[in-house]
This record gives C-alpha cells, structure tokens and sequence, in this order.
C-alpha cells in the first residue's frame, strides 16, 4: 500500500502539529481551516499519520501527491 493524503476540516479539540512547520493546528470556529492528514507506510505497513496546514502541504511540495477530499 502507498502512502496517501486527505483533506479535512480542523476539528475542535485538534492537538496535532504541523509536520512542515511544527505549529499546531488550531480550530478557529469561524475561519474553518483546512488540514492534510496523511497516512504514512513503510514497506506496506502502516507507519505514522502525518498532519499539515493545508498551506504547509503546499509548501511541502505534497510529500504524498495531491490530497483526496
């Protein structure tokens, strides 16, 4: 299995950090940010999940292709 990436809203109670830039991803109620969530794997295996700002995962030239939403 490849490694994939999706595109979701920032939940309330969000305490993941940016793999790009190391911030937090906060929700902010009347902003509703985005978020790339990728699922990482390693010779087939399921690794780690991976959280961005939907920004970041730009600038990070979409390690895991283009976001499914």
């Amino acid at each position: 299995m490849i490694s994939r990436a999706v595109i979701r809203q920032v939940e309330p109670g969000n305490t993941a950090n940016c793999a790009h830039c190391g911030a937090p991803i906060k929700f902010a109620a009347r902003s509703q940010l985005r978020q790339v969530i990728a699922n990482v794997y390693r010779e087939g295996v399921w690794a780690r999940v991976e959280h961005y700002h939907a920004d970041c995962y730009d600038l990070a030239e979409q390690p895991y292709g283009p976001p499914v939403t």
